[in-house]
């Protein structure tokens, strides 16, 4: 298990010149003959960042600490998939695959980073995710009642009972092979294919939930069904908060608990005065979900194509984000609890 403080004024996650020279290095060496490449020593090591700033800026890792943390246990659990280990040490493995999934950077140009064969790069980096996601999973947990009441927010004044607020977020995919897998994914709201998950955070700001990935086709309702995220929540005493979208009357009133969610216009096409108040301070509420989901989505394999060689990792690749994301600074600042 990970136990780990970090700052709470973490560096801003932005690419720093360094990563920039390297990105660029990587590109013209991509060119070069991939044995002149292996007489050097490689561009980036995790031995060789200088300060906290660049490893946020390579890997979005909020701290050194924590990655520091991560490496025994990935080479415990990593020993017993291979005892002989991958070409590059641990510590670099994890930086790699890290690498890949905040920029997003190609197999070939990660492979001329470390010096290692592009296939070897997608290898490593497969396993890694595997790896990762196992350790980083404990980061997202549903809550007990009494942890979440002790840290509710002062947007949920009237809302308290709220146990987890719901919204959908979906990732743009390669154009799938087949016919049917491309009218499965095929999503109307976003006019291309993508995955779609269901992600729930409590009203604190901590993601609690998250769904394995759909087909953009699935409705919101479909995945908060299939999910079985309602079964988690206590009978009489919890609430959820959704959006218009989330069509989940019959769902909640089976698993008897309250939903929260903006009203639907009148007949007169417009809302009463006492409906607007509450559409608006749900919509207060809600905002920190997006907030989270925001967070997720500045790893840049969220918001490029999701590579196809790469959708069996899918599901792997979102526990490893939202874990990060909630060992990351606090979404909410603790001024407004």
């Amino acid at each position: 298990c990970i136990s780990i403080e970090c700052p709470q004024e973490s560096p801003q996650l932005e690419v720093s010149t360094f990563l920039e020279k390297i990105v660029r290095t990587a590109d013209v060496a991509c060119q070069a003959s991939s044995l002149e490449l292996l007489r050097f020593s490689p561009l980036v090591s995790a031995s060789l960042l200088k300060n906290e700033h660049e490893l946020v800026a390579l890997t979005c890792i909020p701290c050194k600490q924590l990655f520091e943390n991560i490496v025994p246990t990935y080479t415990e659990m990593r020993k017993t998939v291979s005892e002989r280990g991958f070409s590059i040490s641990d510590d670099d493995a994890i930086l790699l695959t890290f690498m890949k999934l905040y920029h997003n950077l190609t197999y070939s140009a990660l492979g001329v980073i470390f010096r290692i064969h592009r296939t070897t790069v997608a290898k490593l980096f497969k396993l890694s995710v595997c790896i990762l996601s196992e350790i980083l999973g404990q980061a997202t947990y549903w809550p007990e009642k009494e942890e979440v009441l002790n840290n509710i927010t002062s947007h949920f004044k009237g809302y308290t009972d709220t146990g987890v607020v719901l919204d959908c977020t979906e990732v743009p995919l390669q154009r799938p092979k087949d016919l049917n897998s491309r009218i499965l994914t095929y999503s109307h709201y976003k006019r291309t294919y993508t995955a779609k998950i269901l992600v729930g955070e409590t009203p604190g700001g901590m993601i609690s939930f998250v769904s394995k990935g759909y087909g953009g086709k699935a409705s919101d309702s479909l995945i908060t069904d299939e999910s079985e995220v309602l079964a988690l929540c206590e009978p009489y005493t919890d609430a959820v908060m959704a959006d218009k979208g989330f069509l989940i009357d019959k769902q909640c009133e089976d698993a008897r608990v309250t939903l929260y969610r903006p009203p639907f216009l009148g007949k007169k096409g417009q809302l009463s005065e006492r409906a607007a108040l509450q559409s608006q301070s749900i919509a207060a509420a809600r905002v920190h979900v997006e907030r989270a989901i925001q967070r997720m989505k500045v790893f840049k394999i969220l918001r490029k194509p999701f590579d196809a060689d790469m959708m069996p990792y899918f599901d792997k690749v979102i526990t490893i984000i939202a874990g990060i994301v909630n060992l990351s600074r606090p979404i909410i600042n603790a001024t407004r609890l």
